[in-house]
C-alpha cells in the first residue's frame, strides 16, 4: 500500500519584494529564484523527504521546463514513470511575489496541468486502487480529480483533499461527498462555509458545516494559530470510534516564505496517518512539517526531511 499524489507540477519563479504592488504599480524585486512547484509536486516531494516513496501522477509539457522537473524529481528519488507528457501544452508555471513578512501572491499558468483527462487517470487506475492514502488538490481539471477519487475508492484508499483553489459551490459539494479528509485553510473554509474560523468555537462550527457535506474528518489550517481538527465518529486510522476535536498549536519558527507550507502540512498528515499515528498526533506532525517549510525559500524545495521534523517535535515536546 502506498501514498499516491495526483496533482499539478510547475516551475515556480519567485521574486522577493518589500511590499506587494497595487493595481497599475511596478515595484522592484530584491531577487528571484526558480524551482519546482505546483501543489501536487510540492506534496509529492515533501512525502518523499519524509521517508515514504509516493506514486506521483502529474502532467507536464514536452519542453525544457518539463525536462527540468523530471531531472529534479529523479534526483530526489521519486519515480518519474507516472508523469504524463502532454502533446501540445507547455509545462505549468507560477509567478510568485513574496513580501517582507513572508506572505505571498501567486499567479499560476496551468499549462499541461489543465489538460489532464479521465483517460490519463484510466491508465493509472491500478496504482489508484492499490493506494492507502490519495492526496489531491484542485490545480487540475475537476473531471480528472473526480476520476482519481472514484478509482481510489474502489480500493481501500482514504482521500485527503486540499480544496485549493476552491471551485464553485456545486463542484465542491460533489467532491466533498467523496472525500474522507478535507484540509482547508481559514480563507478556503470561509468561502466554502460562510464561517470565518477565528477561534476554536467558530472552527468547530465551520467543521460541522463541512462534515454535513461528506468528509468524516475536517482539518482547518489556521496559520499562526495552528490547526483545528474534527473527526465525526472516526479515529485517525479510519476505524469507527468516538468523535474527537481539538486545536493543535503552531510551532514558533522564523518564517521567511509561506509558499508551499500548506502542501507540506498535507504531506506530513498523510505520512503520519500512513504510519499509524492517531489523528491528534498526525496533525501535530503535519503542523511541524508545515512550520519548517516556512523557514526556507521556495515551494517544493522548502520541504523538510524526516530528521528535521522529528527534531522539532522532540524539542517542543
Amino acid at each position: 500500500m502506498s501514498i499516491v499524489v495526483v496533482g499539478s507540477s510547475n516551475i515556480d519563479f519567485a521574486a522577493r519584494v518589500a511590499k506587494f504592488p497595487q493595481p497599475g504599480q511596478t515595484v522592484a524585486a530584491k531577487e528571484y529564484i526558480s524551482g519546482p512547484g505546483g501543489k501536487g509536486c510540492n506534496q509529492a516531494l515533501a512525502v518523499a523527504r519524509l521517508g515514504v516513496s509516493p506514486v506521483f501522477i502529474s502532467k507536464i509539457g514536452d519542453d525544457a521546463l518539463g525536462r527540468q522537473l523530471i531531472e529534479t524529481l529523479a534526483a530526489e528519488g521519486l519515480d518519474t514513470n507516472h508523469l504524463i507528457m502532454a502533446d501540445a501544452a507547455q509545462t505549468g508555471i507560477a509567478l510568485i511575489s513574496i513580501d517582507e513578512s513572508g506572505e505571498n501572491m501567486i499567479t499560476v499558468v496551468g499549462g499541461a496541468n489543465m489538460t489532464m483527462t479521465r483517460a490519463d487517470l484510466h491508465d493509472k487506475q491500478e496504482s489508484l486502487r492499490d493506494c492507502n492514502y490519495l492526496l489531491l488538490q484542485l490545480e487540475c481539471p475537476v473531471v480528472a480529480v473526480d476520476c482519481a477519487i472514484k478509482y481510489a475508492r474502489e480500493g481501500r484508499a482514504k482521500v485527503i483533499l486540499d480544496p485549493a483553489p476552491v471551485q464553485d459551490h456545486m463542484v465542491m459539494r460533489d467532491l466533498l461527498a467523496l472525500t474522507d479528509i478535507v484540509t482547508p485553510n481559514s480563507s478556503e473554509c470561509r468561502v466554502m462555509t460562510g464561517i470565518d474560523p477565528v477561534d476554536t468555537k467558530s472552527a468547530q462550527q465551520a467543521a460541522n458545516a463541512l462534515h454535513e457535506m461528506g468528509p468524516k474528518t475536517v482539518i482547518i489550517k489556521m496559520g499562526g494559530d495552528g490547526a483545528f481538527y474534527s473527526a465525526d465518529g472516526q479515529s485517525g486510522d479510519g476505524q469507527s470510534g468516538n468523535s474527537q476535536s481539538g486545536m493543535v498549536p503552531s510551532f514558533s519558527v522564523n518564517a521567511i516564505d509561506t509558499v508551499g507550507a500548506g502542501d507540506c502540512f498535507n504531506a506530513g498528515l498523510a505520512v503520519a496517518l500512513h504510519g499509524g499515528q492517531s489523528l491528534p498526533d498526525a496533525v501535530r506532525f503535519a503542523c511541524a512539517t508545515g512550520a519548517l517549510a516556512t523557514t526556507r525559500n521556495g515551494a517544493a524545495d522548502a520541504a523538510p526531511n524526516i530528521e528535521q521534523v522529528l527534531a522539532l517535535l522532540e524539542n517542543r515536546a
